[in-house]
């Protein structure tokens, strides 16, 4: 438990969906547990409404979001929180979305367009942004530039258990489990509360991919609706060396 009347310690874990946000989000979870005392709530939340009633007793809240408005951005700021970022090539994403989740490339588009939106909408720059295209998700020194960031101290051993078990092999069978005693309906939108998995949450990873995937048309409206956010973060040309 935290001293009374002293605010949790917000983290929020943001990015588009399909950019490893959910690998991130479950590192912070295991990092905290691992270098603090003291309860860490975690849960998604875009909105102040969807914040658990009880999230308030905890000394730590880990908040993965996609769309965070702009009341939840004001309560990170108002909390002095960190704000730690994901970002993806807007169109493997929406690729991505549609080989995992079989959704309509309508959906895709209407959902990676307000995601990068409101991405756009942080006031201040995030103390972390992760690249997807980095493959930070597979390097297990990712967790120490995060522990740093947050200013935790991080044992070895935990940082290796931490990484083992968010590794794609470690990922795959946690899912097995989670289908196996029915906690996962047979359904790609349904989600672990705990961990935020999907039955379908591994993809293949492939950078460039939504040149197979979608159509030249396709590809233009995801473009066009994630123009700043791809400019900001600058996908759509070369990176600079």
């Amino acid at each position: 438990m935290r001293k009374k009347n002293t605010p949790p310690r917000l983290v929020l874990c943001l990015g588009l969906k399909s950019s490893g946000s959910t690998w991130l989000y479950n590192a912070v979870i295991g990092m905290l547990k691992a270098a603090e005392r003291g309860r860490v709530a975690a849960f998604y939340a875009d909105n102040l409404g969807m914040i658990p009633k009880d999230a308030g007793s905890a000394r730590f809240l880990v908040v993965k979001c996609h769309e965070p408005s702009a009341g939840l951005l004001l309560l990170a700021r108002l909390l002095r929180g960190t704000v730690l970022l994901s970002v993806r090539e807007p169109r493997d994403a929406a690729a991505s979305l549609m080989q995992r989740f079989r959704h309509p490339f309508a959906a895709v588009l209407r959902d990676i367009g307000r995601e990068a939106a409101q991405i756009l909408t942080l006031e201040e720059k995030p103390l972390l942004t992760l690249r997807y295209e980095d493959r930070f998700f597979e390097r297990e020194e990712t967790l120490t530039v995060i522990a740093r960031a947050l200013g935790l101290r991080l044992r070895v051993s935990d940082r290796r258990r931490i990484f083992r078990a968010l590794s794609r092999e470690a990922t795959a069978k946690r899912i097995d489990r989670l289908v196996a005693r029915g906690s996962l309906a047979n359904d790609p939108d349904a989600f672990d509360p705990a961990t935020h998995l999907h039955p379908g949450h591994l993809g293949d990873g492939r950078v460039g991919k939504f040149r197979e995937v979608l159509t030249a048309q396709e590809q233009k409206q995801i473009a066009a609706a994630t123009r700043a956010y791809s400019r900001r973060f600058g996908y759509g040309r070369p990176r600079k060396r």
